[in-house]
């Protein structure tokens, strides 16, 4: 099937309205779109909510990135009750009975080409709280599509430990996901991307899973286990900061920026 859209049903504005997920309607994503940038398929930053599913605040807290980069951003919303009543979390875990969230978020990405020159081959991703989650999941069975990836607080962490079932460890991925080779497996696709792991220093609440462990030791737990698989991470504490995805977004630009032409 055809992405392309005829010029007359573009939406040429800087911040999108939510648009529909052509390959799956039931999901939506909206943009912000520079009004300046060089010429070419310009670098592409997807952000992903968290439980709250705050996407477009998300979007908009991110327009001085853009500007400052000729970034497109993309926020994709994964609402409650997919596929099944009340559903919140299963978009963290990229799959649910038939449902596999990382194959949408891909498409909305082709869908945004279509529509703008975005580069769609490789691009960022942050996730803060669930979308943290989403991030470093992602990142595991999509290593090739990211130029870097930054991960917030993350509640839940996957290892990439083949002794493991998804989503604690990667056991049964090629089941699960049709992928033969994820990252941390012989045979990749090309290198990990890099992988920033934020967190606030006092992001210290209990967590009920697991029990007792709380967001800023299991960030500190996941960067440790990513070095030890000889994936290029970094750490970054926020001093005073608790649980606020929003307060944490310079932590994760400053390093995106990095990876961005002249970063």
């Amino acid at each position: 099937m055809s992405l392309a859209v005829p010029h007359t049903q573009r939406l040429e504005r800087r911040r999108t309205p939510f648009l529909a997920c052509r390959a799956d309607p039931r999901f939506s994503y909206c943009l912000y779109v520079p009004p300046r940038a060089p010429a070419g398929p310009r670098p592409l930053l997807v952000v992903v909510h968290g439980d709250r599913r705050t996407a477009e605040r998300y979007r908009d807290s991110l327009t001085d990135f853009a500007d400052a980069h000729g970034c497109v951003v993309l926020a994709p919303l994964f609402p409650v009750g997919v596929p099944e009543p009340e559903d919140v979390l299963s978009y963290k875990r990229l799959r649910r009975r038939d449902v596999r969230f990382d194959l949408v978020l891909l498409r909305m990405v082709e869908e945004a080409a279509a529509r703008w020159p975005v580069r769609a081959d490789r691009f960022l991703l942050h996730g803060y709280s669930g979308g943290g989650q989403f991030a470093l999941r992602f990142s595991y069975l999509h290593p090739e599509r990211l130029v870097g990836v930054s991960v917030g607080a993350p509640s839940s962490i996957t290892r990439l430990d083949p002794a493991l079932p998804w989503p604690a460890g990667i056991a049964d991925v090629a089941e699960k996901f049709g992928v033969a080779h994820p990252l941390g497996t012989p045979l990749p696709l090309r290198p990990p991307p890099p992988v920033h792991v934020t967190v606030g220093a006092l992001d210290t609440r209990p967590l009920r899973r697991p029990l007792g462990a709380t967001r800023l030791g299991q960030a500190l737990a996941l960067h440790q286990h990513l070095l030890e698989q000889g994936v290029p991470a970094t750490l970054e504490v926020v001093p005073g900061l608790a649980h606020n995805g929003f307060a944490l977004l310079p932590a994760a630009t400053r390093f995106l920026s990095t990876l961005l032409p002249g970063g």
